[in-house]
């Protein structure tokens, strides 16, 4: 196999460890968990793994600023923003919308590392996608002019680059499992910009990993499984390896229209991932997100009581997020779950 280079973007051999007080709460299951929030940058995610390999591409090929897409409270944003400021670079996050009235959540943070944040009004315009690659082109068009080199970053870091960063996460978690002599039946991971799990699918298949790959989408109409393939046989061509999927290969759980995991709305929790975010810090002191690391975790967490978990090891990627539970978006939903007539007054 042909292997890509990388700089440390992050740490990787991250905490496999597990949920001890959760495993006993659900019964007749074991339950573990992969701390890919550990993985220090900007308090830390998964998008490291993915940055390791795309920042290493940068840096060798003149790149003087990294773009990329997001929502607001996008963590991918964060952590391309701070890599980009470890290694010297200017970091643009792109994001639809307004300007929000106030800096909350990981817009402070993207801020604090200096980078920009563009937003680009949607409202009345006719075919926005049109509209808004325009406007970035031109952006661009202006960065060059004054001498930088733009690398342009897929929304999520979902190139077959970055996937590759998943793909040998894979043979971090076999080597975990085998010195702890421990089998994992499923691995539960998210399916929005599909980088990840097309990484972990992919390693899964190439390193001979004895576990079922559950993915799980963030989005309520999810991206294609064709797309899912696509991505996972450019990067095995990629890496000239001749595995090679098909959307039948693929372990999507929920549905591809109106995902049921996946409601309200991208980037909006829900009262059900909420109250799995509450029980996960409960029980374990371990926090997620509400709407992306959240959504997967109540999937899991639905999922694991149906016979056919009963006696089975089962393995959570955390792939970070915290950091956005501290905005408004989130805050107005939890005030009354946790906070109003939940406090004591003396």
């Amino acid at each position: 196999m042909k292997k890509f280079e990388r700089v440390e973007v992050g740490y990787i051999d991250t905490p496999l460890e597990k949920m001890n007080n959760l495993s006993e709460h659900f019964g007749d299951v074991e339950l573990y968990i992969k701390r890919d929030d550990m993985t220090g940058l900007a308090l830390g995610g998964n998008k490291t793994r993915k940055l390791d390999y795309i920042v290493k591409y940068a840096l060798d090929n003149g790149y003087t600023t990294l773009l990329t897409y997001g929502a607001a409270q996008s963590n991918h944003g964060r952590l391309t923003i701070a890599a980009a400021a470890k290694f010297g670079l200017k970091g643009i996050l792109v994001s639809d919308g307004k300007i929000p009235e106030q800096a909350q959540g990981n817009l402070i943070l993207d801020r604090m590392m200096d980078g920009d944040v563009v937003f680009i009004d949607n409202e009345n315009v006719e075919n926005y996608p049109e509209h808004k690659a325009k406007v970035v082109k031109e952006m661009i068009a202006q960065l060059e002019a004054k001498g930088e080199k733009v690398l342009e970053l897929p929304f999520g870091g979902s190139s077959p680059l970055g996937a590759y960063g998943y793909m040998q996460c894979i043979k971090e978690i076999i080597e975990q499992l085998k010195e702890k002599n421990l089998k994992i039946d499923y691995l539960f991971c998210g399916y929005g910009s599909l980088g990840t799990y097309a990484g972990l699918k992919l390693g899964a298949l190439y390193y001979e990993a004895d576990l079922e790959i559950v993915a799980v989408p963030v989005f309520p109409k999810p991206s294609s499984l064709e797309a899912c393939v696509n991505l996972i046989n450019e990067l095995a061509e990629d890496l000239e390896i001749s595995i090679r999927v098909k959307p039948e290969d693929l372990n999507v759980i929920g549905g591809m229209e109106d995902n049921i995991y996946a409601q309200p709305m991208y980037g909006k929790s829900s009262p059900e991932s909420r109250q799995s975010m509450y029980l996960l810090a409960q029980k374990e002191a371990i926090i997620t997100d509400a709407v992306y690391t959240g959504k997967i975790l109540n999937a899991m967490l639905k999922n694991i009581t149906k016979p056919e978990y009963k006696g089975k090891k089962v393995l959570f990627l955390h792939t970070g997020g915290a950091p956005s539970i501290f905005s408004t978006t989130f805050m107005d939903d939890i005030q009354d779950e946790i906070w109003n007539g939940k406090v004591i007054q003396k």
